[in-house]
């Protein structure tokens, strides 16, 4: 073999060997992104109290976030300071990404409706979590890859300053895993209706349970 022949090929074998280096540190590169993408896009919910300690699979919502979240937004969506014509639109609006399209789209339905028939304008609610309510669990059912939070709640409403509604609910909301912007919506979960549940007149229920009591201690005796 010439000796040009013996350069031809080691020249080839140079070059063959920076093409696998390039090749090589194309693939880390890629590699090295995709893991630091694969980090910031893990989510993790961490219980409210670790002293017991915790084991949490990534991306698994426990009942009590959903829970957190569902009181959150519905207090934020139903709480109109100064007028409803203007708060209930603007609060739906600004909360649209924890809504999803279905549920916002019926929203807008109603706002509408309800501004048509004037039972918007200067109405005034008050949302608010029933004092002594705590999580437990109870509060949630757990329906597989969705969530139907129950809160209990006291809603109060005025128009023109004059009461016309004070109400004591046990007041349904489901939630579901939501992929949205997670700048927008960093819990990627969003409210979906009721589930199909009806609200539960808490007054009507505590009598209940006291008739109850009182027929059970009449059948002890």
């Amino acid at each position: 073999m010439s000796f040009v022949s013996d350069l031809e090929i080691e020249k080839q074998k140079s070059r063959l060997l920076i093409r696998i280096l390039i090749a090589a540190f194309i693939l880390n590169v890629m590699t090295y992104s995709f893991s630091m993408n694969a980090i910031r896009d893990i989510t993790v919910h961490y219980p409210p109290d670790l002293r017991s300690g915790s084991q949490m699979k990534a991306g698994d919502v426990p009942a009590y976030e959903a829970y957190a979240f569902a009181l959150y937004i519905a207090q934020q969506l139903n709480n109109w300071d100064k007028d409803g014509a203007k708060d209930y639109p603007a609060k739906l609006e600004a909360l649209s990404f924890y809504l999803t399209p279905q549920y916002l789209e019926n929203l807008r339905k109603d706002i509408a409706d309800r501004l048509l028939q004037g039972e918007l304008q200067n109405r005034v609610r008050n949302f608010k979590i029933l004092p002594g309510s705590v999580y437990s669990e109870k509060s949630v059912d757990v329906l597989g890859g969705s969530w139907i939070v129950w809160l209990d709640v006291v809603i109060e409403e005025t128009v023109s300053g004059q009461p016309v509604k004070t109400r004591r609910l046990h007041y349904p909301v489901r939630v579901v895993p939501y992929d949205a912007n997670r700048e927008m919506n960093p819990w990627q979960l969003a409210l979906d209706g009721n589930g199909g549940r009806a609200a539960q007149d808490l007054d009507v229920i505590e009598q209940y349970n006291v008739k109850n009591k009182q027929e059970l201690s009449g059948g002890v005796k």
